[in-house]
């Protein structure tokens, strides 16, 4: 299962998973479902294999409906983390409701799906506004 699969890191990890075999679940916006189709192409015949969930991480359980949960409980080895909004011109606000809130609904759906292992990717954004040397 991977949130941020239309993203620029996500594309790639969705490609590599692909060609391990097996089912990748990814978490779409609606908005985004245009994005992930064009990305179909790219990933060609394998692209069969990903399954589109419906969802947001700013909502509540990832805003993924009972039956998504039903058809994921127990069919997620490994929990890809990659979604995010990575504008630091975004208002604190925003940043913090899906970076941290949307973090904190993946923990959530983890448990709700037994998810076997959580993977959480960040960014140089996980530092903020920092000026000093990491």
């Amino acid at each position: 299962f991977v949130t941020g699969a239309t993203g620029f890191i996500g594309r790639h990890l969705v490609a590599r998973l692909l060609r391990r075999g097996g089912t990748v679940f990814v978490l779409v916006r609606r908005g985004s479902l245009g994005k992930l189709e064009a990305l179909r192409a790219e990933w060609g015949e394998a692209a069969a294999r990903v399954v589109a969930v419906e969802g947001d991480l700013g909502a509540p359980g990832l805003g993924v409906g009972a039956a998504d949960l039903a058809r994921l409980r127990g069919r997620v080895d490994h929990l890809f983390h990659l979604g995010a909004v990575y504008d630091l011109a975004a208002s604190s606000a925003d940043l913090e409701a899906a970076n941290v809130g949307g973090t904190r609904e993946v923990l959530g759906f983890a448990g709700q799906v037994g998810a076997g292992c959580l993977h959480l990717v960040s960014s140089i954004a996980a530092a903020g506004l920092y000026d000093g040397v990491f």
